[in-house]
Parts: structure tokens; C-alpha cells; sequence
């Protein structure tokens, strides 16, 4: 096993951090870019850092992973229309008796 370069050493965390602060926060205030859109400028950096190569990159990309997310939105977008998060909100506040006690379930279900 061979150590990296200390270029990519550097160089990556960079483009990585990049991406965290792009991409996991959907605005930051100084640089209005979207998630989507950070997520990208972070591979980028990636690729033009030479962190990775180009190849390395295309060989990282999983068709089915990307399918799955699609199908994913594509279904919460339609579900989000139909206002079924709001009849299950209304189902489960009912069936809690309460804000208390979903908390406490909340706090049960994650020990």
C-alpha cells in the first residue's frame, strides 16, 4: 500500500470540506448556491486538485444508487402533492395522545 502525495494530502480535505459546507447546508449566507450544485463544484475540485482522476471519478458513479434516489424524490414529490404527510401527521398525533408521549416513544425507540 502506497501513501498518498502530500499534494493530496492537502488538497483533498479541501475539496471535501467544500462539498460538506455545500452540500450539507442548503444555503450558506456568503455563497447562495444550492445542494445540488455544491455537491458538484466539490467533485470538481476533486478532479481538479487531481485527488482522483477523471476515471477514477466515472468508475465512482453507481447507476442504481442514482436510480433509487430518483425514484425516491419522484415519489415523495407526488406523495408531498396528495397532502399525505398531513393525514399521516394527523394519524399519528392521534394515535400518540400527544406530543408528550411521541417524544418518549421517540426516546425509547432510539436506546
Amino acid at each position: 500500500m502506497t501513501l498518498a502525495s502530500p499534494e493530496k494530502v492537502v488538497l483533498g480535505p479541501i475539496a471535501f470540506g467544500h462539498f460538506w459546507i455545500l452540500g450539507v447546508f442548503p444555503a450558506v449566507p456568503f455563497l447562495p448556491i444550492g445542494r445540488t450544485a455544491g455537491s458538484l463544484l466539490g467533485d470538481m475540485l476533486m478532479i481538479i486538485f487531481r485527488v482522483i482522476t477523471p476515471s477514477q471519478a466515472y468508475a465512482a458513479i453507481d447507476l442504481s444508487v442514482i436510480g433509487l434516489l430518483f425514484g425516491t424524490m419522484v415519489v415523495s414529490i407526488y406523495v408531498e402533492r396528495a397532502n399525505a404527510f398531513k393525514y399521516l401527521d394527523i394519524l399519528f398525533s392521534w394515535k400518540s395522545r400527544g406530543q408528550r408521549l411521541v417524544m418518549q416513544n421517540l426516546q425509547f425507540s432510539l436506546l
